[in-house]
């Protein structure tokens, strides 16, 4: 097996990755930070500072339990907290889950204020992410008693480079709805699932916004655009063109079967310890 330098960074991104995704399979909880130690929003106007993954938000609104076309899951993580845009957009994907007799099972939105999470993520810090599970259900199905307990499911082969029994059709035309919404910046998907989703409508413009990256198989992470007026918001770089349907998503899924399969080849390199920027300073005063 022959790994270029690309693939090296890839390889070693994705098997310390992996670490972090058994941690967050179990759903284990860490200690709490200054941020998770904030169980509700304080009366602040409106607010986004910084980005998803270095940010904050002040006047965050709470999504409901449940509604219609929808349930939260792990409610005593007290995570589904988000901008007023992240609310409606829950909304929206609920009414059309509601039109498929569907019900959308939602993970982590962000904490009361936003900021670093003690466990499980590196961004959903800014009011504007959502993970969103692979796992529709019928509603008249669903137990309560599900809401801590139920665990989420890969619906891919990640080895062997393919989807597996747990997919179903319904996917695509739920990760092509989310990816239309105009509020949608970008939703990070395991490139195995983006490639099903590229041999079903090759020219489709909405996959630009999937991007592949490793794990996301048993849920899609929505990133929301920053808010018109949020001059304090940092949004990510913009998407490249197109729809991302080409080699380097081969390549994507190659790597990560190299990663699963030949893990002992991968070559050890000493890369420096990316250094983490400081919170902007607005959000530093809300917990100092």
């Amino acid at each position: 097996m022959n790994i270029n330098i690309n693939t090296k960074i890839k390889l070693k991104y994705f098997l310390t990755l992996a670490n972090v995704l058994v941690f967050m399979s179990g759903y284990l909880y860490a200690a709490p930070n200054a941020w998770s130690a904030i169980k509700a929003p304080r009366d602040l106007p409106l607010n986004v500072y910084g980005s998803a993954s270095n940010g904050c938000i002040t006047g965050a609104q709470k999504l409901a339990p449940a509604g219609l076309g929808y349930q939260t899951m792990r409610q005593s993580r007290n995570r589904h907290y988000g901008h007023p845009n992240l609310i409606d957009f829950v909304k929206r994907m609920g009414n059309f889950s509601a039109s498929q007799q569907h019900l959308l099972l939602l993970g982590d939105m962000s904490q009361a204020m936003g900021g670093p999470m003690s466990s499980d993520h590196a961004s959903h810090q800014s009011g504007l992410d959502i993970d969103i599970w692979l796992y529709q259900t019928n509603p008249q199905e669903f137990k309560s008693a599900n809401i801590e307990t139920m665990k989420m499911r890969s619906v891919t082969d990640k080895a062997g480079m393919r989807l597996n029994k747990y997919w179903r059709d319904s996917y695509f035309e739920l990760l092509k709805t989310a990816a239309q919404d105009p509020q949608v910046e970008r939703i990070f998907l395991n490139p195995v699932i983006k490639r099903a989703l590229c041999e079903q409508e090759p020219n489709g413009a909405w996959l630009q916004k999937i991007r592949p990256w490793w794990g996301h198989d048993s849920h899609f992470h929505v990133r929301l655009k920053c808010p018109k007026g949020q001059k304090d918001c940092k949004n990510q770089a913009a998407l490249a063109q197109g729809t991302g349907c080409n080699k380097d998503l081969d390549n994507w899924i190659k790597d990560q079967s190299d990663a699963i399969l030949y893990p002992k080849k991968v070559l050890k390199s000493t890369y420096p310890k990316a250094v983490k920027a400081p919170l902007p300073s607005a959000c530093l005063q809300l917990v100092n």
